[in-house]
């Protein structure tokens, strides 16, 4: 009996306890109507690996509620169409959100939206002067402070310039006690002092880095982190020699041997912050053709099982998962897409056991119409082959405009609509248009991106498809 009331009371005690970190956000966006809104987080910031953490269609009032549990403060960041726009949440609060109202069908297309991406303005109705309104004041005077000062500080280091400053937003924000913020306001500085060349290497790590917790999840502690070791351990350290970077990765291949190395920095005995440095310099080495990818990737699996700190292990899953998406031999994306009737076709698993030949286009991109006509000459030559299979993807964001294209002209491919699903973007990483994609018949990526069908096409098809058979 006496087990049962200990496990209920643990029980009781833990949906308390995550109670207190459920974040509740309800917004109004008017014109949004009948359109999902995303809300996404970085898995951490260092891989920046964008992940989905809650979705909810716009009402018919355009209204929508979002509830997360969340046990950090951290900025997450919403996606609606094309468009992302963030703000920073604190666990246990409530936030209503009002956007600005926006006709959807009115956005001009002719602006690519994947190269430069809309933002849709909205307010923070309450909580009143949360995180948001400290961080933004706080911005935005620094902001002024960097455009009315920039030829000075740019001319030489100028650490009155900073100090003056400095004691003034001191005064400002002295009576806040937030530590997140508190933490943001010291890492805004320290980025700028290194920028400006105001202290030395030395004074930076002892002031900023060393006896200090790793703020993981604070966006400017990780600003000034990436920036300070961006290149430390390629050019920044003395008793680093990269010989013994590419030994320990390409002939050793170990996590050991390359932690050792690290550690003849005598600023890097500690053991997290060395092997976060570590981290960091394998995503680096990735694409370094001075390193072989398979041992790095090798490490990075090391670290993401046997690390003895989860937030290490999360951030070396994120970077292989970043530096694998959407590569040869890789499994291409599952998605879900539509034909003018309204009948719905998953790729690749609707078409098994064929070679996709897959692109992403809309008609106001004049680039896609032209690859239409190379296209239905190439189809020809293998309209007849039971191996290969042409899907043409629209991303229009009217579907009345895809049916009324496809209705008037008469192309033989398989032709489908995204159907307002900006996953599938996502998921493809579509960024310009157009985009190709070759699938193998084992549902992998063969080519990302594909040659256009006005390059070499045929000759591609036929070399992957010898190499399969």
């Amino acid at each position: 009996m006496r087990k049962v009331l200990v496990l209920l009371l643990l029980f009781q005690t833990g949906l308390l306890f995550g109670e207190g970190f459920r974040i509740h956000i309800n917004g109004y966006f008017p014109g949004a109507e009948g359109l999902t809104i995303r809300l996404m987080e970085y898995g951490d910031l260092i891989s920046f690996h964008e992940q989905e953490i809650g979705s909810a269609v716009v009402d018919d009032s355009g209204r929508f509620i979002i509830d997360i549990t969340r046990y950090n403060t951290q900025y997450v960041f919403f996606r609606i169409d094309h468009a992302r726009m963030g703000l920073f949440i604190e666990p246990g609060n409530t936030y209503s959100l009002e956007f600005d109202p926006v006709n959807f069908s009115h956005l001009d297309d002719s602006r690519n939206p994947y190269l430069d991406p809309w933002y849709f303005n909205f307010s923070i109705v309450e909580p009143e002067n949360n995180l948001n309104d400290l961080i933004d004041e706080f911005d935005q005077l620094f902001h002024d402070f960097l455009l009315k000062n920039f030829t000075r500080i740019h001319q030489g280091r100028n650490r009155s310039l900073f100090d003056n400053f400095r004691a003034h937003t001191d005064s400002l924000f002295a009576d806040v006690d937030n530590e997140w913020f508190r933490d943001y306001y010291q890492y805004k500085y320290a980025y700028y002092y290194r920028t400006a060349n105001l202290e030395s290497f030395s004074a930076q790590m002892n002031n900023h880095i060393l006896n200090r917790p790793v703020l993981y999840h604070n966006t400017q502690y990780m600003n000034y982190f990436n920036a300070v070791f961006d290149t430390y351990i390629f050019a920044g350290s003395r008793n680093i020699q990269v010989s013994d970077l590419t030994h320990t990765v390409n002939r050793l291949n170990s996590y050991d041997a390359l932690m050792d190395s690290l550690g003849k920095d005598t600023l890097l005995r500690n053991e997290l912050l060395r092997e976060l440095i570590m981290i960091k310099a394998l995503q680096d080495m990735h694409s370094n053709p001075d390193y072989i990818q398979q041992n790095v990737e090798s490490i990075l699996r090391y670290v993401n099982i046997n690390s003895k700190f989860p937030e290490h292990r999360i951030i070396a899953g994120n970077i292989l998962i970043e530096k694998n998406k959407l590569t040869r031999g890789s499994y291409a994306p599952d998605i879900v897409v539509y034909d003018i009737h309204g009948n719905a076709k998953q790729i690749p698993g609707d078409f098994e056991g064929k070679l996709i030949y897959m692109g992403f286009w809309a008609s106001w991109c004049e680039s896609c119409l032209v690859e239409f006509i190379a296209l239905n000459e190439i189809y020809k030559q293998f309209d007849n082959h039971d191996d290969v299979v042409f899907i043409k993807i629209s991303t229009e964001r009217d579907p009345s405009v895809f049916n009324a294209f496809v209705q008037g002209n008469d192309y033989p491919w398989h032709n489908f609509h995204f159907n307002k699903d900006f996953r599938i973007l996502d998921a493809y990483q579509v960024r310009a248009l157009p985009l190709y994609v070759v699938i193998d018949k084992q549902g992998r990526i063969a080519d990302y991106p594909a040659v256009k069908p006005s390059g070499d096409l045929i000759e591609r098809i036929n070399r992957i498809l010898q190499r399969r058979n």
